[in-house]
């Protein structure tokens, strides 16, 4: 009698997950209670808080809300009702999430904790876990299984996810990924807030030469402080001068804060465009920002993340092969690459001109509807198309 392979007939998959960010943890969380057996292997000994906006959007709480898990991973969060929009002439646009099924906010998560949650979940499910696990070498072997190994030990997969990042180590060994350095660095910090406290409203300060700054309020103490500019203004200014030289060139964030001292934590983060044209095929799967990513913008990165195991999960539940389910699910994620790629060059020229810059900030302001329909682009409640024919017809 033949062994059936597991390309030929659904049977629950040996599946192992590189990387327990919230891509790694969902996809792992999904397919173990599909009853696949799932191993998460994990570089680093504990979670930490990552260099990240900590911003769910609106179709991010939906996506939670529909898999029942927003009351398990967010009750400890606060919302967002919108974004405040601020020009480089201090002209200020408050702007709200448009009504979305029963959801019209976002949410600031503290991302050790969302991600312990995640991860936490994932176990509940019967994934294993193997953390200090450095991947050093992926293969396929004589069975047309993937061997994975480690600084401490060697695994075997039947199907491999790839969930480890913007600069995944696997994505660069099988020569999935290229790099285009886009000049753009993110520079990161935690800054408690001298006014508005309780305001629950993110906030997008355009800057001037198509620099632009993301306030999360996280909790009335704290909010996450990233400022994204081109990266060579580090080699003759240091990430503390270019911070403060933007509090002081701002009468919105001169309110909000005071200088940065050097007691602040200040991370930099050189931002790459990574492009996946793999995405998924013979055994593999690319989630999460491994399947591509854009110079951050929009704070759509956890949405995506979570978006990207879902949709690999659901193509996983449907199809009666693994190879038709990776050719679904690569279609979709190629979808929705185009259209995060559409979002981002849209703002990136728009932000970079301030003819363009001054036009928007006046169309806004002539109508709130205006202001929610762009909103709702950024918070991908919209695509572009949509969210621009509905303020044209605002």
């Amino acid at each position: 009698m033949s062994v059936m392979n597991l390309n030929q007939l659904h049977l629950p998959y040996s599946i192992g997950i590189v990387g327990a960010g919230p891509a790694g943890s969902m996809a792992a969380a999904l397919l173990a209670s599909q009853g696949h057996k799932v191993r998460i292997l994990e570089r680093k000994k504990t979670t930490d808080r990552k260099v990240c906006g900590e911003y769910l959007c609106p179709k991010g709480v939906e996506l939670l809300e529909k898999l029942g898990l927003y009351g398990l991973l967010c009750s400890d969060f606060k919302s967002l009702s919108g974004m405040l929009l601020v020009s480089p002439d201090n002209d200020q646009i408050p702007a709200y999430f448009p009504q979305l099924s029963n959801s019209e906010r976002g949410v600031s998560v503290n991302r050790q904790i969302f991600d312990q949650k995640l991860l936490e979940l994932a176990i509940k499910n019967g994934a294993e876990l193997s953390i200090n696990e450095t991947v050093t070498s992926i293969s396929k072997n004589a069975s047309e299984k993937w061997d994975v190994i480690t600084a401490n030990e060697k695994f075997e997969f039947d199907f491999l996810i790839a969930a480890d990042g913007r600069q995944s180590k696997i994505g660069h060994q099988l020569g999935h990924i290229k790099e285009i350095n886009t000049e753009r660095a993110a520079l990161h910090c935690y800054l408690p807030r001298k006014i508005d406290r309780g305001l629950r409203l993110g906030e997008m300060h355009i800057l001037e030469n198509g620099n632009y700054c993301g306030l999360d309020p996280i909790n009335d103490d704290e909010v996450n402080f990233s400022i994204v500019c081109n990266s060579r203004r580090l080699k003759y200014e240091s990430a503390k001068e270019i911070i403060n030289n933007s509090i002081k060139s701002s009468k919105r964030l001169s309110a909000l804060f005071d200088l940065l001292s050097d007691e602040n934590k200040i991370q930099i983060v050189t931002t790459l465009k990574n492009k996946n044209h793999f995405i998924a095929g013979d055994g593999l799967a690319y989630v999460g920002d491994a399947a591509g990513f854009i110079d951050p913008l929009t704070g759509e990165g956890i949405y995506n993340a979570l978006l990207s195991s879902q949709l690999l999960a659901d193509s996983i539940s449907r199809n009666p092969t693994l190879p038709a389910a990776l050719k679904e699910y690569k279609l979709k994620k190629k979808k929705l690459s185009f259209q995060k790629n559409m979002l981002n060059h849209f703002f990136q020229v728009v932000i970079r001109s301030p003819l363009l810059i001054n036009l928007t900030v006046k169309f806004l302001k002539k109508s709130q509807k205006r202001a929610d329909n762009f909103i709702g682009i950024i918070g991908n409640i919209y695509n572009p198309i949509t969210g621009i024919i509905k303020m044209l017809r605002a």
